[in-house]
């Protein structure tokens, strides 16, 4: 499986700005592009229609949406849609989720079944089965279908997730497995051995399943500019990486240093908390020449397609400038 890029980008940029982000983008080679639906950002749908209507070639989608929030039925409309209007360039990436606790709502208690299920009637609605659905998280009767012919009657979707028995079922199931925050070789290795449990359950091949790495993104010209503005992002979400930040060895003392300051507003002090460690193990972070082989590593673990994450950089279109100039060139070549 040749090695994929993709760019991820957050709801946070004027709307408009997401057209020349995504032509650029897209001029550059890259493969895909993924909008976060992350909450209190912009929503993810309508950026994607925005993106998708201003290019030709490239693959676009959500990375990631959460049924337990918004009903997957939903979900499936708007990637009909988005599919439709592309011209069959859809992709979508889906998970348990997170942030409940900012809402009021408890945690899933079956996750694992809630994605499975969420998956499963997605493509339902998409290939136009009408058999009832009856799961233990979700229902759809023999009525609940579209009303309107889907351009594919199936579309990739990939799993979000850093846990084993998600990743199993994105052996299972899914095209995918992507896992965001992720730069850590020894921690590719725990996603490919529980993709191949789940592969085998359902006697795929795991090779057809793709490892994404999500990695937080801090390219720039000057190496630390860069690191700093790692360790700004990592201030807000380096609590959530759990078990990554475990087996990388990141204390859980920085984990509680940086998660306080987060809890009162006070990112510059979570970003003095963050480590250099944290920065090596959940972040893409420095000049070209320190990335491509942090990739190389990687892509020997056994990741096979790589999304630059949020930030990108201190300056989002400087590193988008030296990923496409010097380090998709070092890949493409070979």
């Amino acid at each position: 499986m040749a090695l994929k890029f993709s760019i991820g980008l957050q709801g946070s940029y004027p709307i408009r700005d997401y057209i020349a982000k995504a032509q650029k983008i897209e001029r550059y080679g890259f493969d895909e592009i993924h909008v976060y639906d992350d909450l209190m950002f912009k929503p993810t749908w309508p950026l994607l229609t925005l993106i998708g209507e201003h290019t030709e070639r490239i693959q676009v989608g959500p990375g990631i949406i959460t049924p337990q929030i918004v009903h997957p039925c939903y979900h499936a409309g708007n990637l009909a849609e988005l599919d439709e209007l592309t011209g069959g360039r859809a992709v979508c990436g889906i998970a348990r989720g997170a942030f409940w606790e900012l809402l009021g709502i408890e945690r899933q208690a079956r996750p694992v079944t809630m994605v499975r299920e969420a998956i499963a009637l997605i493509r339902r609605l998409l290939a136009g089965d009408r058999t009832p659905f009856h799961g233990q998280c979700f229902t759809a009767t023999a009525e609940l279908f579209f009303r309107f012919q889907p351009l594919r009657r199936e579309v990739p979707i990939f799993i979000g997730t850093w846990g084993p028995q998600m990743c199993q079922l994105a052996g299972e199931v899914a095209s995918g497995v992507k896992s965001d925050g992720l730069w850590n070789p020894d921690y590719v290795r725990i996603l490919r051995e529980n993709v191949a449990i789940g592969a085998a359950r359902a006697g795929r091949d795991p090779a057809a399943v793709e490892i994404i790495a999500g990695p937080l993104c801090a390219i720039a010209a000057d190496r630390e500019r860069a690191r700093e503005a790692a360790r700004r992002v990592l201030a807000v979400y380096l609590p959530y990486l759990h078990p990554m930040t475990e087996v990388a060895g990141i204390p859980a003392e920085e984990i509680r240093q940086v998660r306080a300051a987060a809890a009162v507003g006070d990112f510059a002090g979570g970003a003095r908390a963050v480590s250099d460690r944290a920065v090596r193990y959940c972040s893409v972070t420095g000049r070209p020449e320190d990335v491509i082989p942090q990739i190389e590593a990687m892509a020997a673990a056994g990741v096979t397609h790589v999304a630059f994450g949020h930030p990108l950089g201190p300056d989002f279109d400087e590193a988008l400038d030296l990923l496409g100039r010097e380090v998709l060139p070092h890949f493409r070549g070979r």
